[in-house]
């Protein structure tokens, strides 16, 4: 998954279903034109953490309206389902995540929104998965993905 928006493209990691007029202040706005898919999170995800990290997002997009539109405008995608190269991919790995994390925690931490211990205990358990090399592992050896799935998805 791409970083990036569309209001047709499914597979966008954000979609924004009918137009939003934001751009066009003149035009009368509906309840039912403010609304946007975000398509990452799967039954894992923490619901709690990720609504409020969603809103702290839709905060600082709201406080920083230049760099906002600015990002919006870089990020759209429509190009019949395809991304335009050079968009950040997403962590591939928890390992990544707690990367990130580590490296952003502050955009968190804003207004004690996260607290600090929360980040800290959460970058743990994440690097306690040490699956760092997931991906190449997984691209080279396609025979472990099914190893992996029956250990952590228990199916079949």
């Amino acid at each position: 998954m791409h970083i990036c928006w569309g209001a047709r493209n499914r597979l966008a990691l954000i979609r924004i279903p009918l137009w939003w007029s934001f751009k066009n202040k003149a035009e009368k706005r509906g309840s039912c034109r403010e609304t946007f898919e975000y398509r990452a999170p799967d039954a894992f995800a923490n619901a709690h953490l990720l609504f409020a990290g969603l809103a702290l997002a839709a905060e600082y997009g709201l406080r920083n309206c230049k760099e906002s539109l600015k990002a919006a405008d870089d990020l759209h995608v429509e190009v019949g389902g395809r991304e335009p190269k050079g968009l950040k991919a997403l962590p591939c790995s928890c390992s990544e995540s707690a990367d990130n994390l580590e490296r952003d925690r502050k955009l968190y931490e804003a207004g004690d929104v996260f607290p600090k211990r929360l980040i800290d205990k959460t970058v743990d358990r994440l690097r306690a998965y040490k699956d760092g090399g997931l991906k190449k592992m997984v691209t080279e050896k396609p025979e472990e993905v099914e190893k992996l799935i029956r250990q952590y998805l228990h199916y079949g």
